[in-house]
């Protein structure tokens, strides 16, 4: 008995395994967990992310969260109370290692020879000359006007994060308490943290809408293609069961749902079904060649027919998104690994489950599939196709050449870029607090410069001063902050405006320790850990930047290294944007190491199969030309490779080849029966032509979805999937059957 007959005798068993190992990894869904924080996307261990440990362990939390309070004239009595009162129950909320706010600057002057230190908000101001009075205060004190913007439109309040909370947890806490202290101030949050939040909640909400939209948009396609029940139940059958499975793994394995892993179910969505699609294809051919035939042998010659070019597309498919395991991006890996997984899964589902459960059913009747098949505007196109490259296939090699020069071309205008700002579309509350921030505040990216040893000396803090003016004439620098700014507006309190010594750096290193001192003992601690360590060991200076995009992170870097290349007390430059740099790095990497082992497997699996490498040349053209093209557009329309765009050669290389295989394989079959080139390309475009349209536009409708994200990298991303599959498509169509018109290549003349 062949194993064509046991999948017909076992088929009740076959449905109920498969069903089975469905439902058990649909138990584990409760295991999932979403993770936004991108510095996790990469291996543990960096440079980077061991020096903002230490930052951490040094001067507490460094990532900062600010409240944005927007309104005409924020110098008002109820914008100040609601600003201080939401200051005050911050200060006590768990999570919150520091809350600084305008309430906490202190004007600084000297009395009697003694300092003087008052809150410089000690009392709200009720009248117009009150507020213009505090108006000029402000301006003149820099550790005050830190929480202004320059017209006064916007006060800002400063909370600085500890480790150990969740984004969620805090920012929930923080709008909870904005909600109990209304006014009417547009308030505005902003920082790494709450984007993280929003990234979070944005990857529910892709999850929530989008699987939903790809899974319609996927039925529509079906019932375009077959428009009977039985071509639309079974492949959406298939895609959401291997969606299940992935998932399981994903849960079973410990790995969490990541901005790059949104992308699994929608690309199961669009490829999980195609081999499911040849096979209903291929049934509903066989129905109306011979519509005597019983169920039961046309789900084995189904079977027969498609089982190895299903089985060879399937395994380069594999091989393509395998590539992923090249990125040293980890949810990149893993999405490779569970596409992977949940293609494999949606093979043996097309191969045994679903003849065994088409085995069940009736054919469709003649008359009724004879009717819709008349008037298809797929079999015109196919007929076009036909009558295009057996006329003139030179032209269309030739036009073909033209386009992948063209995108060639394209390629030098590429660029990386990897900043978590650009995410956010439209008019996101994100976006708002993003410009704002980057307007009114100097950026909420921050880079950190340590410096360790004599941290007091007059020496050294002179040479943090002349950094300080020289970074502060860079367009991309907001501001910059450093233990300067504090001790020169201490010395306010030592000297008059007419001394010397006045808003300046003391001549002595006893004087600044004594300053800080003073302050200290004042119950200023807080303020002056933000800069310099208990033990005076270690001093920082704070840059904040308008500009977190990688180039401008990598220049900045640059300018620093440069301008502190002999700066003895230095002890290591990090920040949050070289991270994003790092990653950047990776993800071109990655993208040049997927792409050759992607190639290559496809290369080596059609060689063997085609017992000739020739197979694996011709195969690779449709391929090289949808690459060029791809990344060729990509570069003229300036739209950057990022940790989403980054994944798309090994996808593409996945998908795009088995429109060729599925081509090939019914081409050679076409030969062995007696048929010369130009009809057996004709006999294929016009047959087995059709699933490969079908299969490429299930691909196309379901990553069209991803056009619907809330986050503009899985936009592009979805774009720039339907251009490249719709390139394999044609050059599958067009371009391959042109190439073996006028080659003739040999392997394709053997025997069946």
């Amino acid at each position: 008995m062949n194993s064509t007959h046991w999948i017909i005798k076992y088929r009740l068993t076959i449905i109920l395994l498969f069903s089975g190992i469905t439902i058990l990894s649909l138990l584990l869904f409760p295991k999932l967990k979403i993770n936004s924080d991108l510095d996790s996307y990469m291996p543990k261990g960096t440079d980077n992310q061991q020096h903002l440990r230490k930052l951490d362990s040094i001067f507490g939390g460094s990532e900062m969260i600010l409240l944005m309070f927007q309104t005409e004239e924020v110098l008002n009595s109820s914008t100040l109370k609601r600003v201080q009162s939401i200051s005050e129950e911050l200060s006590d909320l768990k999570g919150v290692g520091r809350c600084i706010s305008a309430f906490d600057a202190q004007d600084i002057s000297i009395e009697d020879g003694f300092m003087k230190m008052v809150p410089l908000l000690d009392e709200i101001p009720e009248t117009e000359e009150e507020f213009k009075e505090l108006k000029i205060k402000i301006s003149t004190n820099k550790m005050a006007s830190r929480f202004f913007d320059s017209d006064f439109s916007v006060a800002s309040i400063i909370v600085i994060k500890e480790s150990d909370i969740s984004d969620k947890l805090l920012i929930e806490e923080i709008k909870s308490i904005i909600q109990k202290n209304p006014g009417s101030e547009k308030v505005l949050i902003g920082g790494q943290p709450f984007i993280r939040y929003a990234i979070s909640g944005n990857i529910k909400k892709d999850i929530v809408y989008l699987l939903p939209i790809a899974l319609v948009l996927m039925i529509l396609v079906l019932f375009f293609a077959f428009r009977e029940w039985k071509g639309v139940y079974l492949p959406f059958l298939i895609v959401i069961m291997s969606m299940i499975l992935s998932f399981g793994v994903m849960a079973l394995l410990g790995w969490q749902i990541s901005l790059i892993t949104i992308l699994l179910p929608i690309m199961l969505i669009a490829i999980a079904n195609d081999y499911g699609i040849h096979m209903m294809a291929r049934y509903q051919e066989l129905v109306q060649n011979n519509q005597q035939k019983p169920m039961v042998e046309i789900c084995q010659q189904i079977y027969n027919d498609l089982k190895r070019p299903i089985i060879i597309t399937a395994l380069t498919t594999i091989g393509g998104v395998l590539g992923l395991l090249t990125h040293t991006m980890i949810p990149a890996a893993q999405l490779g690994v569970l596409t992977a997984i949940g293609i494999a899964f949606s093979l043996l589902l097309s191969i045994w489950f679903l003849p065994a459960l088409l085995s069940y059913h009736k054919p469709i009747s003649f008359n009724r599939l004879n009717k819709s098949s008349k008037k298809s505007t797929t079999n015109k196109w196919l007929n076009k196709f036909s009558y295009l490259v057996t006329n003139f296939p030179k032209r269309v090699i030739v036009v073909s050449g033209l386009i992948g020069i063209l995108g060639f071309f394209g390629l030098f205008l590429l660029r990386v870029d990897t900043n978590i700002e650009g995410y956010f579309l439209g008019n996101s509350e994100v976006s708002q607090s993003i410009e704002l921030i980057n307007n009114k505040f100097g950026g909420a990216q921050y880079v950190s410069v340590l410096f360790k040893g004599d941290v007091l000396s007059p020496v050294f803090l002179n040479r943090i001063e002349n950094y300080e003016k020289e970074l502060l004439d860079d367009p991309a620098v907001g501001t910059v902050s450093s233990p300067i700014t504090l001790i020169k507006e201490l010395s306010k309190g030592f000297y008059t405006k007419n001394e010397r010594g006045y808003n300046q750096i003391p001549a002595t290193e006893d004087e600044v320790f004594q300053f800080i001192e003073i302050f200290t003992m004042g119950g200023n601690e807080e303020v002056v850990e933000q800069f310099i360590d208990y033990n005076y060991e270690y001093s920082r200076m704070l840059i904040s930047l308008k500009d977190g995009s990688n180039s401008e992170g990598k220049r900045l870097l640059k300018k620093l290294q440069e301008l502190m290349q002999n700066e003895p007390n230095l002890e290591f430059i990090a920040g949050t944007i070289f991270t994003k740099i790092t990653l950047a790095d990776m993800v071109v990497k990655g993208q040049i190491k997927s792409l050759i082992l992607a190639i290559f497997v496809v290369f080596v699996i059609l060689s063997i199969i085609f017992k000739t490498y020739k197979a694996g040349v011709l195969s690779a053209l449709p391929l090289t030309l949808a690459i060029l093209l791809l990344f060729g557009i990509m570069g003229f329309l300036g739209i950057a490779i990022d940790i989403a765009t980054a994944l798309l050669s090994s996808i593409m290389i996945g998908v795009g080849i088995d429109y060729t295989i599925h081509f090939l394989w019914r081409f050679k079959e076409e030969i062995a029966l007696g048929n010369n080139y130009k009809k057996a390309a004709n006999i294929t475009l016009t047959t087995t032509g059709r699933g490969i349209i079908f299969n490429a536009l299930s691909v196309i409708i379901g990553f069209l979805a991803l056009t619907f994200s809330n986050f503009a990298p899985l936009r592009f991303f979805g774009a720039l999937v339907v251009i490249s599959i719709a390139t394999c498509l044609l050059s599958a169509l067009i371009l391959v059957p042109s190439i073996v018109i006028i080659v003739k290549p040999k392997f394709l003349e053997k025997s069946k």
